[in-house]
């Protein structure tokens, strides 16, 4: 048996398209955690201690990653 052979090793190619739903999925993640965020702050504006707002925006979070089907994406959440 002869081990000389001419075998070249395939890389996976990636797919545009899951390439732009990966994007579109982080997109509307956002948009809905930072919706989800100005719901939560509007509902506590009347909440206040020496004319500050008890309630507001703060940090992010560590990153958090999600796995779907086709892909794990990365999720970033406000602290309030």
């Amino acid at each position: 048996m002869d081990n000389n052979h001419n075998v070249t090793k395939l890389h996976k190619l990636e797919n545009p398209l899951n390439e732009l739903l990966k994007q579109g999925t982080q997109q509307l993640l956002a948009q809905a955690i930072e919706a989800e965020i100005q719901s939560l702050l509007d509902n506590f504006k009347s909440l206040q201690t020496n004319e500050r707002m008890r309630v507001v925006r703060n940090v992010h979070l560590p990153k958090r990653y999600l796995q779907t089907r086709l892909y794990a994406i990365t999720v970033k959440i406000l602290k309030v």
